[in-house]
């Protein structure tokens, strides 16, 4: 169990925004979120009307159902989200019980996790290696280990690449409204890659989602 307040706005579940206790249930809400994302281009507790900040945001994710007003949702996402995103973790998919495993739900019916875990599964996507997938050098920066190097003109050729629009506009648009872009940009934020908590051990400043 941790109660270190951690993830990024518009993604951390309920018992995170109420500085309770959590564990791994909170990485199936985030799962739900991105799974409605997916599907509607917006996380799922913001309006894209609006312009909310992240005590808003905080409050309909604590506060408000989670709606479906896209027309790409079907009966089984809706059902996936809904399970997911459910605000106590005990009612949340995946962590029902001990063996309530969510690749059972419909919404997987077409994947074989058994061939996927031993790759076999052609990625239905394949990033293409002449595109780099970030928004500026500034987001490799900030978040690699890896020090010390110099550019040379090949490189600085290749950055000039950076706006391939690889990078959809509503979510340069979301990364603005929901303030990651200001604390990614804050002079005093550490750029190491690492943090260090009040105990002095550093943290991993890198999250993934499997």
């Amino acid at each position: 169990m941790s109660q270190l307040k951690a993830g990024t706005n518009g993604y951390m579940a309920p018992e995170i925004l109420k500085d309770e206790n959590y564990s791994y249930p909170v990485d199936w809400f985030a799962m739900g979120c991105s799974v409605y994302e997916m599907i509607a281009a917006q996380t799922p507790f913001r309006d894209p009307k609006e312009k909310p900040n992240k005590d808003e945001v905080k409050r309909k994710t604590l506060e408000d159902p989670v709606t479906f007003n896209h027309p790409n949702f079907t009966a089984e996402t809706k059902d996936i989200c809904k399970l997911f995103l459910a605000k106590k973790p005990e009612e949340r998919l995946g962590s029902r019980s001990n063996d309530d495993d969510p690749r059972k739900h419909h919404f997987f019916s077409s994947i074989n996790f058994n061939r996927l875990e031993a790759e076999l599964v052609d990625p239905p996507f394949v990033p293409d290696p002449s595109v780099v997938y970030a928004k500026d050098i500034a987001d490799i920066a900030d978040f690699s280990e890896v020090k010390g190097i110099d550019f040379d003109e090949k490189d600085n050729k290749l950055f000039k690449r950076f706006a391939t629009g690889a990078v959809p506009i509503s979510w340069q648009q979301e990364i603005i409204d929901t303030g990651l872009y200001d604390e990614l940009n804050d002079p005093n934020r550490q750029s190491s890659g690492k943090y260090s908590f009040s105990d002095g051990e550093k943290k991993s400043g890198v999250c993934s989602i499997i």
